[in-house]
């Protein structure tokens, strides 16, 4: 493994990459508030197994790179912000990417990115087209809108209003934990985890996760100042209708933070996109479904 810092206009970035540098690239994009981390050794196995060189990244206000000066507004008083100025939005994370790709010597890489992180993916695609490959849009959405449960629950099919109602309420909950403690923080995070991951939740691999991560950096301003970035960006729906890399959409049935609706208008949004939702998958990467993964994204590097 190696590790480095990368510099985009005084913004500093950490990165590290592991595999074989002669093979082709992927680049992992960790969601809100998630470090570099996310994306284990053990999950970064599956695909170097496949012949991938990987390289992941902090995002801005996470773990050891850029972290923006002044408080922010809470996660609740952003949720409820109409407009509002934010100190960078999604493409100047995208940005960042493509100086962490500058920075090892790689030209083109397949991007792969999880709900805040395939929010950016997207971006990147339609942004720096050049730098792509191929796409991979992890439960993540085209829109603030399409992101939202609320917004989308008369969209899904079979809703039934009680459940809906337990897990709007789940999800506030895990939005809006109080992070400010440090001794509560990862106790905090895998109840978090464990409201939006799904069947497969494991709190022993998210706490050793979470647990590095705070080990790294505890840096709880970050969320907001991200969430900020993915409220200020738009709607990319028209912009993903231009695009012509190969493209995967993979969303879990059961997620509860952003559910599949997001997922679908992803793919709709995409010429030629390949939707996949694995109906036992919540908001996280459960390790039973590592392997699927892998070989979706295996599958469309070859086209």
């Amino acid at each position: 493994m190696k590790s480095g810092f990368t510099d985009n206009n005084g913004v500093k970035i950490a990165y590290e990459t592991l595999g074989d540098p002669s093979n082709d690239s992927i680049i992992f994009i960790s969601g809100l508030g998630s470090q570099l981390v996310y994306w284990t050794d053990e999950l970064c196995q599956e695909f170097i197994g496949r012949g991938f060189h990987i390289i992941r990244f902090d995002n801005r206000d996470v773990g050891l790179s850029h972290k923006t000066p002044g408080v922010p507004p809470s996660v609740e008083e952003i949720m409820q912000m109409p407009d509002f100025q934010a100190p960078y939005n999604l493409s100047d994370m995208a940005a960042d990417l493509v100086a962490v790709l500058d920075s090892v010597g790689v030209a083109q890489a397949h991007v792969v990115g999880t709900s805040l992180g395939g929010m950016i993916a997207q971006t990147v695609a339609i942004e720096h087209p050049g730098r792509v490959k191929t796409l991979t849009s992890i439960m993540s959405a085209p829109s603030r809108s399409s992101a939202l449960p609320k917004e989308n629950k008369e969209d899904e099919d079979g809703a039934d209003a009680e459940e809906d109602d337990g897990r709007d309420e789940a999800v506030s909950a895990s939005l809006t934990m109080d992070m400010s403690d440090p001794s509560t923080y990862v106790d905090i995070q895998v109840e978090g985890y464990r409201v939006t991951s799904g069947p497969h939740f494991d709190p022993v691999y998210q706490r050793k996760i979470l647990q590095r991560s705070f080990d790294r950096c505890y840096h709880p301003d970050g969320w907001s100042y991200q969430m900020m970035a993915a409220a200020a960006s738009g709607d990319r729906t028209e912009l993903l209708g231009q695009l012509q890399m190969p493209t995967l959409v993979i969303h879990g049935g059961v997620d509860p933070l952003i559910p599949p609706m997001g997922g679908k208008a992803t793919a709709a949004a995409i010429p030629g996109a390949r939707l996949v939702i694995y109906d036992d998958m919540g908001h996280n990467l459960p390790r039973p479904r590592w392997g699927d993964i892998a070989d979706e994204v295996a599958a469309l590097a070859k086209r």
